[in-house]
């Protein structure tokens, strides 16, 4: 491995070190956020209540030195709540009110709560990486990134709304936290002080210029046609199925070429194998997998994709001179 990869590896070592501290199991979780980080995208975190999805948004950014705003998302949640607003005073002078999303890691909470017109405001955002506030766009900082919450249950138990394709295709990754394993849950009950306590003094272990270093050299792996070729029938036999409402859009192939090469050097390898692939469609296209209700009661979205990775034939190719 070059240098280069081996300073890459240090970085990601000290970042999962210093999660790791605090939060307790879960690593495929972990591993797939910081992915989803190293590509600049977005995280739909799903799992039940009380899993640790707020900890661990919160713990990335503080160990990449970043900043962290919450917002505990309502019906009644506005635009400007997330997005920001101008005050205007009597004088006839203005002020900027910056809102929550100009942090680099934003987690908005059961982000299904929210009305029509605030999740349209997201898209912006989501997309573009800036925001216009009173008609002036405002670019968002590097990395950005919005990580959302969704109580899978309310949703399908119709407490709360699912949210609308055009958000959700925004998301890079869909991540779930489930509780910890008995003896991971033993250890967090008994080490909570220590925990607590290093949540509320923890520093960054990696400055954000180091991890821009990483997003940089995720766009340098190297992608053999031979693999891109099997990524594009994954997608393609996907889009053939008649059991999805809406065929997967391009978005969905460019999430997962993406995953798929931050997996490649969260693994230290500097091009991407079939492996990778497989990996990283899982949180790439189980969220963007939706059945006709017909098929509901029968099947499931990992079924569907199950079926799918099974189907088609993995490449068998030989790197030469990628070291």
């Amino acid at each position: 491995m070059s240098k280069r990869g081996g300073d890459s590896l240090n970085i990601i070592r000290r970042i999962r070190d210093g999660i790791g501290r605090v939060f307790v199991g879960n690593e495929p979780a972990v591993r797939t956020l910081l992915a989803t980080l190293l590509v600049e995208g977005h995280a739909l975190l799903l799992g039940p209540v009380g899993s640790g999805k707020t900890t661990l948004a919160r713990l990335l950014a503080l160990t990449i030195g970043g900043t962290f705003k919450r917002v505990q998302v309502t019906n009644e949640t506005l635009p400007s709540d997330i997005i920001g607003f101008v005050i205007y005073t009597p004088t006839g002078d203005s002020r900027l009110v910056r809102g929550p999303i100009f942090a680099n890691v934003v987690l908005l909470d059961e982000l299904n709560r929210a009305p029509q017109r605030t999740l349209s405001a997201l898209l912006e955002a989501m997309q573009e990486r800036q925001v216009t506030i009173d008609g002036t766009p405002l670019e968002l900082p590097r990395p950005h990134m919005v990580v959302a919450t969704m109580n899978i249950t309310e949703v399908e138990l119709g407490y709360t709304q699912q949210l609308p394709l055009a958000i959700i295709d925004r998301f890079t990754s869909s991540i779930y936290v489930g509780y910890a394993s008995e003896d991971e849950e033993r250890m967090v009950v008994k080490d909570i002080d220590r925990i607590e306590r290093e949540l509320a003094t923890m520093s960054s272990v990696v400055s954000v210029s180091e991890v821009m270093k990483l997003i940089d050299g995720v766009k340098g792996i190297y992608v053999d046609d031979v693999v891109h070729t099997y990524l594009m029938s994954i997608i393609k036999e996907l889009r053939s199925d008649p059991r999805l409402i809406a065929p997967l859009s391009t978005r969905a192939a460019i999430s997962l070429f993406r995953l798929s090469r931050a997996f490649a050097l969260l693994d230290g390898r500097n091009y991407v194998i079939p492996d990778d692939v497989k990996a990283a469609a899982y949180p790439t296209l189980m969220h963007r997998i939706w059945l006709r209700p017909e098929y509901r009661g029968s099947v499931s979205a990992v079924d569907v994709l199950n079926e799918v990775i099974n189907k088609v034939p993995v490449p068998h190719f030989i790197i030469e001179n990628m070291a």
